[in-house]
């Protein structure tokens, strides 16, 4: 039963910042319905799943903060449902848009897995 209440305050905290992303970036980009707070809460996420691959692989960390952190705050933070709404919608508009989309949503946040975990290899002090 504890493991399911961390991650469902890791989730609460997660939606949290979740809505505060997506403020913000409407705010920053005057609306674009390209670069939107799915786009930058997806790749942020992505960044903050592979330091957080990298500290777990690396560190003693207990299974309550990985339950936590993972599926709680990211799980929570990242959305894959509202990213397949927005391509539908982007399919009607422009495919310029709609690839630029799709480019910073697989390509930029997978790279971004990548630049976290190895933050957190170099934060652990690994090579």
């Amino acid at each position: 039963m504890n493991s399911f209440l961390l991650v469902g305050l890791g989730g609460a905290v997660g939606a949290v910042l979740r809505y505060f992303i997506g403020l913000i970036t409407g705010k920053l980009t005057g609306g674009s319905n390209v670069v939107t707070g799915t786009v930058v809460a997806n790749i942020t996420g992505c960044f903050l799943g592979g330091f957080a691959l990298g500290l777990f692989s690396a560190a003693n960390y207990s299974e309550s903060a990985e339950l936590f952190i993972t599926i709680g705050i990211l799980g929570a933070f990242t959305t894959f449902s509202t990213f397949t709404l927005e391509v539908v919608n982007l399919l009607d508009e422009s495919f310029k848009r709609l690839i630029t989309y799709l480019f910073l949503q697989l390509f930029v946040a997978l790279g971004f897995v990548a630049v976290g975990f190895a933050a957190a290899s170099y934060w652990m002090g690994g090579a």
